[in-house]
């Protein structure tokens, strides 16, 4: 039925054609378009210059007083560098403390045949035994820290237990006993140093011992989460080393059912313990066979992985993908396995591998026979009938012959460690383990696999001499902390010689991003990288607390060097390969990534495999910091945006009396629902790059303190001598720009303009943090101007008024647009000379006299307010120094922008419905106004889509909409250029998004996003999102292809609609018109519309993942570790093996053979 209706669908329109496929090449509406765009520009214009007051923000900037300031690229290196290695230093000197402590605990407690005496876990007292998932065992006083995000105990530690670890086991209960004694070093290693976050031990016996104590974390079904140590890249990391691992699957059909299961388990296990230092690949080893009635069954050896010849990094992406498609793989072929254990040796001699330790884990039922419908040929006819061919009886010899051959000519030498899954047949899988420096293992059940095959997993742990400390991976906390690295050592015994467990000190990576970030000014930026290239933090990667699982981890050329034009600039390779070594220096580049000339410096720390760099342009070198007024009389008082906080106790006992009283604070007004307020002032916020520790005040909960402490800051006449120089918690210059500001909170106050009513909020973000909101209201603490949207799109087009698209407000009033403008550094005059030196002809630079925009490089031409800049309009300075915007109600934004556009003959004004050029009725004008990256901005559906569902107008692509039209742009104009890149921290759903309901329950204010860590449940929001590698579709506007009458038409006609379209820009905003005259929608038949579905999908933007999308990111380097002489020592442990040999004599009689290779250490 299905077949039919889409052959009805196509059939209908057997010529071709779809209606109203008839062109009318002309339209009549040209004029009235270029009317309605200088009318909506013209009122976005009037909007800004009444709403936002742009020219007065400049001039308090132009009159303001500055002192220029130079940067040395070495000395800020130098600084960082120290403050990183100290804070490095700091983590590892707990760890080794903590590794030591638990060395001698352990070594004491079996040197006296120590024993907890008790026969069960719970009859140990609460004292010893605190446990995060028992309720009645937590540990005592637990109280929210917002270091930790969570309510913690410094009282007392507590444990966890895996939950497939026996509670009441002797060794279980044991290590719980002894531990418990850590206690005392954790707290002194805490009072050392309060940066720090976990510290922890995970055992060998699957316990972890954690401080401080808390209240483990629970799924969205209101369970425990389970938490193996042994499992966690931190412990993997410290106790096995790095190594390269082909996991054997015996895909067969006699491994049907169970066996099957138990097989996939395995290779999931073995995936689940393996970190980014190793290296993997699965394959599924079968062939193809005939059944007993002579059918073709076609089956092959295939490997799992989207790489088919080489190994691929156990990142996370790699082993999603691996154990996604183990769980898709179904049993099916023979048992003939040569092919599979040829295709394993070809992989672990491949590039890229680690090259220190080789393993294959080989999963198979051991059965020479797949049963009777498995043959080993096609059968053939005789007079009596069919015969089938035999049945299959494999010859292992041909497997052994194979590994021994292939395995010698390996180095390292592969150990083979086989596990024969519920059958007895241990001949097979038994000879190629201990042949191979392995072991053989039997299984019943798929439960409790780390315990159950720790022959494999002790051996990891004590084959590789990994007693050397290491700081691991970034990789995302399990406890709710982000994305962070560990130094983990490994503790072993000195008494019994055995790994014990693992010691680790966490440090988080925001706390890194933090002491880099600092040192940021202007265009500077800094990135971080690993020692092989790989980078951690860069800007155009998410931030550490977006992600949603480990970050995979991007080569730092494809951020640093444009990929399109033969990875220029080629001096960075040079940069990329000091940092890997760890060394220090500069590079300057002529013509960087960005095009500007840059120079890169950079350095390694210090016993760590992480290096940093500062991208300083040639314009960042000098700069002018603004200088607080020398006349302070005509500045009025400023206030903090935590208004509540100026009825506290604190607040009234040390700011003037009356403070409060004077803000006049309102609650819940009809205009600001849920929210406090002051209309009689502006309020200050400072993001957390204007304090001297961002992180500190970021976790800082005493909010009484903290607003008292900035209204005396800001409002303070004390010296300014910035964090280096003095103990003051902000940044040098704050203050400055505070006073500065102020007088804009008084034009605010007295605007007078027909819109007000509609206008929300009027600010000014300046790059030194500093916000200035009217009215004045709280903002979110983790707030900043400066990496907001409508910063960064006016900080790139700075001449033009830029308009968001429409987006839901925080306080839940409805869909609002943010207008905003430039502000520029203050003015610094240039002589005639000096501008004649640089062109002749122009344009200019900032400072230079001119006459129209066109003049200045930077495209805006003023009449500076500064005493020695305003005989002349003069270039405003490349620096953008401040954005100032409004958010406006998007309702009277639109009927606004509607009103405005009312045809000349009255009958095709935007939105009206007439007849046809063919005489049909049907036919209207459709009007949008759409930004540089083809986002809608104003659609006349926007008016009635749900303010709660999002998906309907924030950020909906030209395309999405008129599909046609849009196509006509990018393919035929060139008007629209389709972009597209790799996202490696990208976020998939496994359910389509829903628009939301109601907003009840979910934090909408800032106060309540504040508090949201604090005051949420135990139990944890389902999330349909997981991180994912996905293919970023993007849309840029070509305004040259305009051409000289600043428009472009056309005429089309499609499955979704027909009409004649003009296109014009409105060239002081980042925005253009579309209309779309005789605009006429097909009208879908009884079937779903699926070509207007596929046009209109064909040319929207969207982020969209790529399912093998692990393979895109390619590994660059063929060096091993191995040749580079990283691997750590082996000890070349010999593994005890035996198995059951038995063969059938001519008798009958079955003979068992017994062989035993015994186990001894080689030093």
């Amino acid at each position: 039925m299905w077949c039919f209706c889409v052959i009805l669908l196509f059939a209908n329109f057997g010529d071709g054609k779809f209606p109203g496929e008839e062109k009318y090449e002309v339209g009549t509406l040209e004029g009235d378009v270029q009317n309605w765009a200088v009318l909506i520009e013209n009122y976005i214009l009037q909007l800004a210059y009444e709403g936002i007051n742009q020219h007065y923000t400049q001039g308090y900037l132009d009159s303001a007083m500055y002192q220029p300031h130079t940067k040395n690229g070495e000395e800020i290196v130098r600084v960082v560098k120290d403050n990183l290695a100290n804070y490095f230093e700091q983590k590892k000197t707990a760890a080794e403390k903590l590794m030591r402590q638990v060395q001698k605990l352990y070594d004491e407690f079996v040197q006296t045949n120590g024993s907890a005496n008790v026969d069960r876990l719970l009859d140990l007292p609460k004292h010893i035994y605190a446990d995060s998932d028992i309720p009645e065992r937590l540990p005592p006083n637990r109280k929210f820290n917002p270091y930790f995000k969570q309510q913690v105990s410094w009282e007392q530690s507590s444990v966890k237990i895996a939950d497939e670890v026996p509670r009441d086991d002797p060794g279980t209960i044991d290590t719980v006993y002894f531990t418990t004694m850590l206690d005392s070093l954790f707290k002194e290693n805490q009072k050392a140093d309060p940066t720090l976050r976990w510290q922890y031990f995970g055992s060998t016996t699957g316990m972890v011992r954690e401080y401080p104590g808390r209240e483990w974390s629970t799924n969205f079904a209101g369970f425990y989460n389970d938490y193996d140590p042994r499992v966690r890249p931190w412990y993997i990391a410290a106790t096995s080393g790095p190594k390269d691992v082909v996991i054997i699957l015996d895909c067969s059909d006699s491994m049907k059912g169970e066996k099957f299961s138990i097989a996939k388990a395995v290779a999931k296990t073995v995936i689940n313990t393996l970190t980014k230092q190793d290296y993997v690949n699965v394959i599924c080893a079968r062939a193809s066979y005939w059944d007993e009635v002579g059918k073709w069954h076609f089956y092959q050896t295939t490997v799992v992985s989207c790489e088919q010849k080489h190994m691929v990094p156990a990142t996370i992406a790699h082993r999603k993908d691996l154990i996604k498609n183990i769980q898709d793989l179904k049993p099916g072929g023979t048992s003939e396995l040569e092919a599979g254990f040829d295709r394993a040796f070809d992989l672990l001699k491949s590039n890229p591998r680690t090259g220190c330790q080789s393993v294959i884990v080989f999963a198979t039922d051991g059965q020479d026979t797949d049963g009777e419908d498995v043959r080993c040929g096609p059968g053939y006819y005789t007079r009596s009938g069919y015969v089938p061919g035999p049945v299959c009886r494999y010859n292992w010899t041909k497997v052994w012959t194979i590994a021994d051959a292939k395995n010698a000519y390996l180095s390292p030498q592969t150990r083979i460690f086989s596990y024969l899954i519920k059958e007895d047949a241990e001949k097979f899988p038994g000879k190629l383990a201990c042949s191979h420096g392995g072991s053989l293992l039997k299984l019943t059940t798929g439960e409790n696999l780390i315990s159950q095959m720790s022959n494999y997993f002790e051996f990891l742990s004590t084959n590789a001499e990994t007693t050397k400390a290491l700081w691991t991976s970034p990789y995302l906390d399990a406890w709710g902390l982000g994305i962070m690295v560990t130094h983990a050592i490994p503790v072993i015994s000195k008494i019994t010689k055995r790994t014990i467990g693992v010691v680790g000190i966490d440090a988080t990576l925001d706390k890194l991003e933090n002491f880099l970030t600092k040192h940021q000014w202007g265009t500077v930026y800094s990135f971080l990288i690993n020692n092989q290239g790989e980078t951690i933090f860069h800007p155009k990667l998410k931030p550490s607390t977006n992600l949603l699982e480990d970050p995979i981890f991007i080569p730092i050329e494809k951020l640093e060097q444009n990929q399109r034009k033969n990875n220029e600039p080629l001096e960075f390779s040079l940069i990329v390969q000091d940092m890997k070594l760890g060394k220090e220096g500069s590079l300057r580049i002529d013509k960087a990534v960005d095009g500007k000339p840059r120079t890169y410096y950079y350095a390694g720390l210090n016993n760590s495999e992480y290096s940093f760099a500062y991208s300083i342009a040639d314009t960042d070198m000098e700069f002018l910091r603004s200088q607080e007024p020398t006349n302070r009389t005509i500045y009025k008082t400023s206030y903090f945006n935590l208004l509540k906080e100026y009825n506290s106790s604190l607040a009234r006992s040390l700011l003037p009396l009356g403070t409060f009283e004077e803000i006049e604070v309102k609650e819940n007004e009809p205009k600001y629902p849920g929210l406090r307020i002051t209309d009689k002032y502006s309020t200050i916020f400072l993001a957390p790059m204007s304090y001297c520790d961002p992180i500190e005040y970021i976790y800082d909960d005493n909010l009484d303190r903290k607003t008292v402490e900035a209204h005396k800051w800001i409002n303070s006449y004390e010296p300014d001598v910035g964090c280096e120089k003095g103990e003051q918690k902000f940044e040098q210059g704050v203050r400055a720009d505070v006073l500065i500001t102020q007088p804009i909170e008084e034009i605010w106050k007295s605007r007078k303009f027909e819109s007000l009513s509609q206008i929300k909020w009027t600010n000014v973000g300046l790059r030194s943090g500093v916000f200035r909101t009217y009215p004045g209201h709280r903002s979110r603490r983790t707030y900043d101007p400066t990496k907001r949207p409508w910063y960064r799109r006016t900080s790139a087009a700075p001449h033009q008024i830029s308009i968001s698209t429409p987006y839901m407000d925080a306080a839940g009033v409805g869909k609002i647009n943010t207008i905003s403008q430039a502000v520029f550094e203050g003015m610094k005059v240039k002589t005639e000379e000096e501008c004649s030196n640089f062109s002749l002809t122009g344009p200019w630079p900032g400072g230079c006299k001119c006459n129209v925009d066109e003049d200045c490089i930077i495209k805006v031409c003023y009449l500076s307010h500064a005493e020695d800049a305003n005989d002349h309009r003069r270039c405003a300075t490349e620096r953008v120094e401040a954005v100032t915007g409004l958010d406006i109600l998007y309702d009277d934004f639109q009927n606004k922008t509607m009103d405005s556009m009312e045809a000349s003959d009255f009958k095709k004004s935007c939105g009206l419905l007439y007849d046809c050029p063919d005489g049909e009725p049907g036919c209207s004008t459709r009007c949008y106004l759409f930004d540089s990256n083809a986002y809608l901005i104003m659609d006349p559906d926007f008016l009635t889509a749900s303010d709660l569902d999002e998906s309907k107008y924030e950020r909906v692509q030209l395309g999405k909409k008129e599909g046609e039209v849009m196509k006509d742009l990018i393919y035929k104009h060139a008007f629209i250029r389709r972009t597209e890149r790799l996202d490696f921290q990208g976020s998939c759903r496994i359910t389509p998004e829903e628009p939301k309901v109601t907003l009840e329950g979910i934090p909408k204010n800032p106060e309540e996003q504040d508090d949201y860590i604090r005051n949420k449940g135990p139990i944890p929001k389902f999330n349909s999102e997981f991180g994912c590698i996905q293919d970023v579709v993007g849309y840029s506007v070509n305004e040259t292809a305009l051409g000289p009458s600043l428009m472009v038409t056309g005429n089309v006609s499609g499955p979704c609609m027909s009409g004649f379209y003009y296109v014009t820009t409105l060239p002081k905003t980042n925005l253009y018109l579309l209309v779309i005259e005789n605009w006429k929608p097909y009208r879908q038949s009884l079937f779903y519309n699926f070509n207007c579905m596929i046009t209109r999908s064909l040319v929207n933007s969207g982020a969209y993942r790529i399912i093998n999308g692990t393979c895109q990111h390619q590994e660059a380097s063929t060096l091993t570790l191995a040749n580079q002489n990283k691997c750590p020592t082996l000890r070349n442990l010999r593994l005890p093996c035996s198995f059951n040999a038995g063969y059938r004599a001519a008798g009958g009689a079955a003979l068992l053979l017994q062989l035993v290779i015994g186990y001894f250490f080689i030093t």
